[in-house]
């Protein structure tokens, strides 16, 4: 009922004045059943410490997730705006409600105003400078939540972008967050820096203060090979987060840390891909450091135009200070069909089995009780992966 309201709101923008644009319609989504060989719940195989961003998703997600976005484009007096509207849902389980229909996104947004012609101005719920890897799901820059900010101002060879957001989901502890983006500077042939900037507080009696900093390089046709290249650098200390959001409000500046994310990906005929190295410390508020490291990548090869014969491998590790480190190695293989043959066409339909092997520091890597005490597990499933 709840997603029906919501997308007859939506659906309502397209009977507004004659200036309005078309409605745009966008969304993701992954789902498809699984099963392992240790007659249990379906598993899915990640570390549960160390840095984000270690867990390699091919074969291995055991969530359902879609969101489903609405936009409607308006032109008056030389303004362009828009206002946008997502959805999501997610479930861990085959046969759950999971949490339900959620706003995921809900803003305005407008251009051309006479003050500033070039820069766009939103106010609302929206996720905003993003930079992710797709292969472990994780965004590495994520300037996301409820706030208000203007973008696109040009300073010097690059674009500007202020934000402030407020977090009150939580009523003991409210925060603060101030981000800037200096983006899009051309530093090299086809390479250019981006810049983000994160400050936050925690308002409330207790409430710490932090600050972050990312560079990323995008760098096209690396070295003449035709792949696409994506460097990382990132530092945060106290409350901030590494990915230029909130941290734990909470942590004073004795918290901090810091990860270097290295991502590739391209396509040459048939074959074509996506690899990361990473690596990360951080150090929480007692002052227990850990480090963590990870490697691996997916490959597909299109034996026809839709089929494809897709694999992942990866490794990941982390070590908290005077523990033992704990490990984790996964291997998939995934026979697809798409409706081309480059790495990144979709929809994607998948027969795959998952392997992976860890120790036993890295304790029960599924978080299901039929692999308490044990060190490896197979996983076999389908799974649909769609964008639109």
């Amino acid at each position: 009922m709840h997603l029906r309201l919501s997308l007859a709101a939506a659906a309502a923008l397209t009977v507004a004045a004659g200036s309005a644009q078309a409605l745009d319609y966008t969304g993701y989504f992954r789902a498809g059943p699984g099963l392992t060989d240790n007659d249990a719940s379906r598993a899915c195989y990640g570390l549960n410490g160390g840095s984000a961003g270690m867990k390699y998703r091919l074969g291995n997600e055991c969530d359902f997730y879609g969101e489903f976005q609405l936009s409607q484009g308006f032109q008056k007096d030389g303004i362009d705006s828009r206002v946008t509207l997502m959805v999501n849902h997610w479930t861990g389980a085959t046969d759950t409600n999971g949490e339900g229909i959620k706003i995921e996104q809900m803003f305005a947004e407008a251009k051309g105003f006479d003050i500033a012609p070039e820069a766009t101005f939103w106010i609302g719920k929206e996720r905003g400078r993003r930079g992710d890897v797709h292969i472990v799901d994780t965004f590495f820059v994520e300037m996301a939540g409820v706030g208000a900010g203007a973008k696109g101002f040009s300073v010097g060879p690059g674009k500007l972008g202020v934000a402030f957001y407020r977090t009150d989901s939580d009523a003991v502890h409210p925060g603060n967050r101030f981000n800037a983006e200096w983006v899009d500077i051309a530093a090299n042939a086809g390479g250019k820096l981006n810049f983000f900037a994160t400050l936050t507080r925690g308002d409330f009696d207790g409430g710490e203060s932090g600050a972050g900093l990312t560079v990323r390089h995008d760098q096209e046709n690396l070295f003449g090979t035709g792949l696409n290249n994506t460097v990382f650098l990132q530092y945060a200390q106290g409350s901030a987060g590494l990915n230029a959001n909130f941290g734990d409000l909470t942590a004073g500046s004795d918290a901090k840390g810091w990860r270097i994310v290295e991502t590739v990906n391209g396509q040459r005929g048939a074959l074509g891909g996506q690899a990361m190295l990473l690596l990360a410390s951080q150090t929480d508020g007692a002052g227990v450091r850990t480090t963590s490291a990870s490697v691996g990548g997916r490959v597909s090869y299109a034996f026809t135009r839709n089929f494809k014969l897709v694999t992942e491998a990866g490794y990941s590790q982390y070590k908290p200070e005077g523990g033992a480190t704990a490990k984790l190695a996964k291997f998939t293989l995934a026979p697809t069909l798409a409706t081309g043959p480059e790495f990144w066409s979709r929809p994607e339909f998948r027969l795959y089995v998952t392997t992976a092997k860890w120790n036993a520091p890295a304790g029960n890597v599924t978080g299901q009780p039929a692999y308490d005490g044990e060190t490896s597990g197979t996983s076999y499933g389908a799974q649909v992966e769609w964008w639109f």
